[in-house]
């Protein structure tokens, strides 16, 4: 089979601009001291998020829309307030990550030739906040734990899907999901598996912190992006559901900002489950 189709250059300038500019953003949100400032960030993503997973599941009143965005930062918030404890949060994560073990149930019987999910929109509503609300829960976590965890998290999604496309670009040639991602191949999923060992080295490293070994966040981080392929895989099956390419056009060159979170929506609980259960508490 043929490598992945590489971007036009125009779409490609554009990714690179529109990356350039909310980069910086982001790490500035993630290394500033104090939370409200990235949780009020994240949380914005979260209403458009909401608002494109919306319209993926079939809701086409505005109005609607806008009413289940505002409503999904609120459910957030307010788990935000009720989850105080480490256990009920590690519940939480817990409950997300043996949710997307289902999902990998689903993806398999698509990807076998089995029918998209169409839900009723009540029903996709829910799964909505199911995805999206665990998400901005365990990246707060993450921050209110350590600052680098989240620099760590996101370094590891970034560079994981980086290997993955000069790998899957340069060898690739054994599809992962035909009918899921076409572009995604075995061959970029070892590449991105490399930054796992990366990312693990520098956490391990820059936290200093006596429970953890590059070795051990090296397994995290490993499992971290199986968990991020599958939240991929699952938006991707979505979008192929309703007939779109991307989930919004917010971000130029990127699409929307379910395209640019998908594999965070997976990979947030599972990571924040990991570093807790190997000891490092709030």
């Amino acid at each position: 089979m043929e490598p992945p189709e590489r971007p036009h250059p125009s779409a490609l300038r554009a990714r690179v601009l529109t990356a350039g500019l909310l980069g910086p953003v982001l790490v500035c949100l993630i290394v500033y001291p104090q939370l409200p400032p990235l949780a009020i960030g994240l949380a914005l993503f979260l209403a458009v998020g909401a608002w494109e997973w919306a319209a993926l599941i079939g809701c086409r009143t505005q109005g609607v829309r806008c009413v289940y965005a505002v409503a999904s930062v609120g459910l957030a918030y307010a788990a935000f307030v009720l989850l105080s404890s480490p256990a009920s949060r590690q519940w939480l994560a817990g409950a997300s990550a043996v949710g997307w073990l289902m999902v990998v149930w689903q993806l398999l019987g698509v990807a076998r030739g089995g029918p998209f999910w169409r839900w009723p929109i009540p029903l996709g509503a829910v799964v909505g906040w199911l995805v999206l609300a665990p998400c901005w829960l365990c990246l707060v976590w993450l921050k209110q734990l350590d600052s680098w965890l989240v620099a760590g998290l996101a370094g590891l999604i970034w560079l994981g899907d980086s290997l993955a496309y000069f790998a899957g670009s340069r060898w690739g040639r054994h599809r992962l999901a035909v009918r899921l991602s076409p572009g995604k191949t075995w061959e970029g999923v070892a590449g991105g598996a490399l930054a796992a060992p990366l990312v693990g080295l520098g956490l391990s490293v820059l936290l200093a912190n006596p429970h953890f070994s590059a070795l051990q966040f090296s397994a995290l981080g490993c499992l971290t992006i199986a968990y991020s392929i599958v939240g991929d895989l699952f938006e991707s099956a979505l979008k192929r559901a309703a007939g779109v390419k991307d989930s919004g056009r917010l971000l130029p060159g990127h699409g929307g900002v379910l395209d640019r979170i998908d594999s965070l929506t997976a990979a947030a609980p599972i990571f924040f489950l990991g570093v807790t259960l190997l000891g490092l508490h709030a």
